[in-house]
């Protein structure tokens, strides 16, 4: 289910039909960062840039 998350996590639609509460994140990485939205509220030292909760 992970997987899917990952996967799907940018479309909004699968982030309405899975519920709860997911948070945009940008991940510092060596050559920049990336922004995911995550299901669960993530424990990395990272910066949180939206909220969304279904």
């Amino acid at each position: 289910m992970q997987f899917l998350d990952w996967t799907y996590s940018n479309f909004c639609w699968y982030r309405r039909l899975r519920r709860g509460e997911w948070w945009q994140v940008e991940i510092p990485l060596f050559d920049g960062s990336q922004i995911i939205w995550v299901h669960n509220i993530p424990e990395c030292e990272c910066n949180i840039l939206q909220t969304e909760k279904y």
